[in-house]
């Protein structure tokens, strides 16, 4: 195997030219939920960046964004499949970004820039992991796969559709998948996540009159708000975070014996103190600490209002009845729960307590992990102790969501990235540090190393 020196030496050389294509990558705007014809512009640098690298690429077009993919085919035994997203979240609010979202730049250590973190950085480092080893060893020693989608930001809705087409494309025999995130925790030290939550997101609303009244009405008239705010009190309760919808927590299976020694395992590192100084809190729900905080975190279902929007929301004041309100919810779902019972059992809850609530739309998928006693597990383990000195922490699952269970029913998959503790995923100011996104490429590069010869 090629030593670390030179591995670190080949990152640093080629540094230049990996930034550069991330900042190409990071200045095209691919915010899916907004819309907008990006996609197009993603993708033709995504074609430009791996046919340098001899990887013969494709595009499937979709119902909605289509999906890119790279395959570089060794007829060697063994593949790792990279999954990752081009699409990002939006960038609002923009007064809070202290350089433009989408014109990055370095500023003491730290690349910014909306995606950089989830998911352009990651493309990149494992793009440049590739060219890595085919320039230090001449050739690959193992097939690679790359499947980059432009909807994970929007619950993947035409992935799994894609995923059916290629299952013989994705699934070969002998083949490992890394996932699209990951980085280093609050005290600096590597993770790797073995699944996610699913996620159930929906859309509600109440209608009242079939305009804005002058809110005069207000003694004779519903508000449309005010029930609203009504129905969605009703499922939760503030002092215990119990879900209060019948029959929720039915299909939850009790955790295995497995799952729990890993969380009991991070709990030995884990620094609850560190961790609320980091988001800016003063306590937890419930008041938890240690090990109890962290089996809710992995183990427990949420159910949490994402935006709530009715009436007049300009500036200064306006006396209105609103003709309608609006909330955005999501439910992050544990192993055993599925999209359709939850938002059945959320119809249902409703309608038995006289709440006029419409679901506009909603989405998601179920949760998906891999097995801690798969030998992928202990090989990246074994990979990550080797380039940086130290065991990385091993999650269960995380508590976040993504399509993985399309993925992870045929073939282990793990989750390790280039982020860090304070990347701001989904927030303004998103970065990732330039030395981690350097080791990324080089743990990547020994871990196809590590997969050819194990």
């Amino acid at each position: 195997m090629l030593s670390l020196k030179e591995m670190d030496n080949f990152a640093e050389s080629n540094l230049d030219n990996a930034l550069e294509d991330l900042f190409k990558l990071t200045r095209i705007p691919t915010v899916t939920a907004k819309g907008g014809d990006y996609s197009s512009k993603a993708l033709t640098e995504l074609n430009r960046i791996f046919s340098k690298l001899h990887f013969e690429c494709f595009i499937t077009e979709t119902k909605g964004e289509p999906v890119f993919t790279a395959v570089l085919q060794n007829n060697k035994p063994k593949t790792l499949l990279f999954y990752d997203h081009y699409d990002v979240q939006p960038a609002e609010p923009f007064d809070q970004w202290t350089s433009p979202p989408f014109d990055p730049e370095i500023r003491e250590g730290k690349i910014y820039g909306r995606g950089v973190a989830d998911n352009k950085g990651n493309i990149i480092a494992r793009a440049y992991a590739v060219k890595m080893i085919q320039e230090l060893r001449g050739e690959l020693p193992i097939n690679v796969k790359f499947v980059i989608e432009g909807e994970e930001e929007v619950s993947s809705p035409n992935l799994k559709e894609f995923v059916d087409s290629h299952h013989d494309f994705l699934f070969s025999n002998q083949t490992s998948c890394i996932w699209e995130f990951g980085g280093t925790n609050a005290l600096g030290m590597q993770e790797i996540w073995a699944g996610v939550k699913g996620i159930c997101y929906a859309q509600v609303k109440t209608t009242g009159p079939k305009r804005d009244l002058h809110s005069a009405y207000g003694a004779i008239i519903e508000n449309p708000a005010n029930h609203l705010v009504a129905a969605l009190a009703s499922l939760r309760n503030d002092q215990t975070d119990e879900i209060l919808i019948k029959n929720y927590y039915d299909p939850i299976i009790t955790p295995s014996e497995e799952t729990l020694q890993a969380i009991s395992k991070v709990n030995e590192v884990f620094d609850e103190d560190k961790l609320k100084e980091q988001l800016g809190v003063k306590k937890f729900i419930g008041e938890l600490h240690g090990e109890e905080l962290l089996k809710k975190y992995y183990l427990k279902p949420t159910c949490t209002i994402c935006g709530i929007w009715s009436g007049w929301q300009g500036e200064g004041g306006k006396t209105v009845l609103p003709a309608d309100s609006h909330a955005k919810l999501d439910f992050r779902l544990v192993p055993n729960q599925t999209l359709n019972d939850v938002i059945q059992k959320l119809r249902d809850h409703f309608k038995k307590n006289n709440f006029n609530v419409e679901i506009e739309w909603f989405e998601g998928y179920p949760a998906a992990f891999t097995s801690l006693s798969d030998p992928f597990v202990g090989l990246l383990k074994d990979t990550m102790t080797e380039v940086y000195g130290h065991e990385p922490i091993i999650h269960p699952w995380s508590p976040a969501s993504g399509p993985l269970y399309l993925f992870a029913n045929y073939i282990p998959v793990l989750s390790i990235g280039v982020a860090h503790a304070e990347s701001h995923g989904h927030a303004p100011n998103e970065n990732i540090n330039v030395e981690d996104f350097k080791q990324g490429q080089v743990c990547l590069a020994r871990l196809i190393e590590r997969l050819a010869e194990s």
